[in-house]
């Protein structure tokens, strides 16, 4: 799956989460969802030794707010 779809459905996601919480939303939470999801996959790429294709489809997630 395209990351920008992935990001855009796990937005949406986390939006209609926090109205039906009556919570809300923030920025910060957001992206500490999206690196929990980032660690996971990471993890999933290396124990099935698919870590080329896993950085492939990270790189511009790891360019934007994993380089400082």
């Amino acid at each position: 799956m395209d990351l920008v779809n992935y990001v855009i459905i796990l937005g949406k996601s986390y939006l209609w989460n926090c109205r039906h919480k009556d919570i809300k939303p923030s920025i910060s939470h957001f992206q500490r969802i999206l690196e929990k999801k980032y660690e996971t996959e990471k993890y999933i790429a290396y124990k099935s030794n698919r870590i080329i294709s896993f950085r492939d489809k990270w790189k511009s997630y790891e360019e934007l707010f994993l380089s400082g």
